[in-house]
């Protein structure tokens, strides 16, 4: 079966088009034509209609259900510009978010009598810096690469993967706040309340990021693997939202506006997971339908 490039070349070729012209009707650079041609790139869904508007061609002349599933899996995930500029937005606010504490904890060394090693050696600091470090390093991925418009279904999974394993390092948060600390833990082990925290915050994020690495890393196309991040997405957001709730109404004076933001933040986060995974999921269930009509 003919490749794309190919397939795209001959086309425009005997519609006597340049990849200059072709390109100025479809308002993006010679270059990508050039890179559409040579295989090296895939044009959008939306952008290979218009390719076969334009060289009066069909779709399925152009791509076959192998390119399509190409196409889906070289290619950003959020296509749409105004999405991928939310994308990008939330992306920066959070990275900002979390790096300014960081700065802040570094700024205030010299004003204080306790050297900065003494904070991060304290259990429940050490967890707490561990998991955001990773999240922020996620987080600056996924921006670049969105800047970029190179935010594959991998690249996004780099992320959605590295959040939750964020999460579950975060659920061991838990433990040093136990009556005797570390040293009553190993001492004397954890009680069920212990228990059964830890399994509430560690369970969902571990199976959120077994999914999100088998859906994106790994290619699997099983629904089941969608249904898990999204599941595992739901009910962190209804942990964030009750827990927050459980402290203003017994401390409503330490509820702050950084409370606030941060039940916000963490609902935008998980629900643009929930997004990306409908979008890919979408994507993909195309490409399935797509290979079907072929083989029939």
């Amino acid at each position: 079966m003919v490749e794309f490039g190919e397939q795209l070349r001959r086309a425009r070729e005997e519609k006597g088009m340049t990849q200059q012209s072709l390109a100025e009707q479809l308002y993006v650079t010679r270059q990508s034509v050039s890179r559409w041609e040579c295989g090296d790139r895939y044009p959008d869904l939306l952008t290979t209609k218009k390719i076969s508007e334009i060289l009066e061609v069909s779709l399925d002349d152009l791509l076959s259900g192998k390119e399509m599933e190409k196409v889906v899996e070289r290619n950003p995930v959020i296509e749409n510009k105004a999405a991928n500029n939310i994308m990008i937005a939330l992306y920066s606010i959070v990275v900002l978010a979390m790096t300014a504490p960081i700065f802040d904890q570094l700024l205030r060394i010299p004003q204080t009598q306790e050297p900065f090693f003494d904070f991060v050696i304290i259990p429940g600091a050490a967890i707490t810096l561990i998991a955001t470090i990773i999240k922020i390093i996620c987080f600056i991925f996924g921006l670049v690469n969105s800047l970029r418009g190179m935010f594959s279904p991998k690249r996004m999974g780099v992320v959605i993967v590295g959040y939750f394993v964020a999460m579950c390092v975060s659920a061991f948060i838990v433990l040093p706040l136990t009556p005797m600390g570390l040293h009553g833990l190993f001492l004397r082990g954890v009680g069920w309340q212990t228990i059964g925290a830890l399994m509430i915050m560690l369970v969902p994020n571990v199976l959120g990021a077994v999914a999100a690495f088998c859906y994106f890393l790994w290619g699997k196309k099983q629904t089941v693997w969608p249904v898990l991040i999204i599941a595992a997405s739901v009910f962190e957001i209804f942990v964030e939202i009750s827990s927050k709730i459980t402290l203003l109404s017994r401390f409503s004076e330490f509820f702050t506006m950084n409370h606030s933001l941060s039940i916000i933040l963490n609902i935008a986060i998980y629900g643009l997971f929930i997004f990306q995974t409908v979008t890919l999921l979408i994507k993909r269930k195309r490409v399935e339908k797509t290979a079907d009509l072929e083989n029939k």
